[in-house]
């Protein structure tokens, strides 16, 4: 089947740029991109209230509009690819999260038009993101020059085959290097003073790095041309983490499956913060 990428699109800046990066993702995988749009109509419910006819028909109108523009951009941009729109109608985020239910990836803005600029992530984008069902990546952080490098934060005690596997495929699409980075918080060796906690600390580093090896083999195996980097590091995850970002083109974490039957993520505290604060595109894989 042919691969397919979903990009909500609003006509905003960020929504501008998240369709870029849609483009992109759909041109290294030879994908086809759905523009989706979404109105939201709330009807008065006060009796007597005067409702002026033809509001759903006007709503839906800029909304066709809107999506049209996206697929004209991407069109125009990318000749050859198969660009075509969705109008939707209901809650944005619902909407957004279910037209992505069977897509390879869903790419959304940091923030939408209704935005406030204090808000670090619009409030659509992470809920999109929590009742998404694929892997789902927002677009956010400075813009630059590429580096060619892709960061995977992952935890060595549970670091999951999707993740893994969309990491590796994500970084040979690219052409990218795949920076693999577990972060422990390892500094009471050094300040305990201890040569034998000091000899400690690069046993554990050691062993770390070891179980990551063994965990990614695998998975390089079957990608040997990515440039495959791990990174054993001290401090706290979330924000080395979030340094890193300031010099790479994607990051990617994981979030668990919600466990009560419905589809979406529950990203935790690590990934929270990245879609936060992250100075680059985040991309967050949903895993068991």
């Amino acid at each position: 089947m042919k691969r397919s990428i979903v990009v909500g699109y609003d006509q905003s800046p960020s929504g501008d740029r998240a369709l870029a990066q849609a483009g992109r993702e759909a041109a290294w995988r030879d994908a086809s991109v759905t523009v989706v749009n979404a109105f939201h109509w709330i009807a008065v419910g006060r009796p007597g209230a005067y409702v002026p006819m033809g509001v759903e028909t006007s709503l839906k109108d800029a909304a066709d509009s809107i999506a049209a523009t996206g697929v004209e951009t991407l069109r125009r941009h990318y000749p050859g690819m198969t660009v075509d729109s969705a109008v939707i109608a209901g809650p944005t985020a619902d909407a957004i999260a279910e037209a992505a239910r069977e897509a390879d990836l869903l790419v959304l803005g940091n923030r939408g038009r209704g935005g406030f600029t204090g808000l670090l992530l619009g409030s659509v984008s992470i809920r999109t993101l929590t009742l998404a069902s694929g892997p789902t990546m927002i677009v956010r952080g400075t813009p630059r020059e590429p580096t060619d490098t892709v960061v995977l934060a992952l935890d060595v005690e549970d670091p999951g085959e999707e993740l893994m596997d969309f990491a590796f495929t994500e970084a040979a699409l690219r052409g990218a290097r795949l920076e693999v980075v577990n972060v422990w918080d390892l500094d009471w060796t050094e300040a305990a003073g201890s040569d034998v906690l000091a000899r400690a600390k690069e046993h554990a580093v050691a062993d770390i790095r070891s179980a990551l090896e063994r965990r990614l083999n695998p998975w390089h195996a079957k990608h040997p041309d990515v440039h495959l980097v791990i990174e054993v590091m001290d401090g706290m995850p979330s924000a080395v983490l979030t340094e890193l970002t300031a010099s790479a083109d994607l990051i990617i974490a994981g979030a668990h499956r919600r466990g009560d039957g419905h589809p979406g993520m529950r990203p935790g505290p690590i990934t929270h913060t990245l879609l936060h604060h992250a100075d680059c595109p985040v991309t967050v894989v949903p895993r068991a």
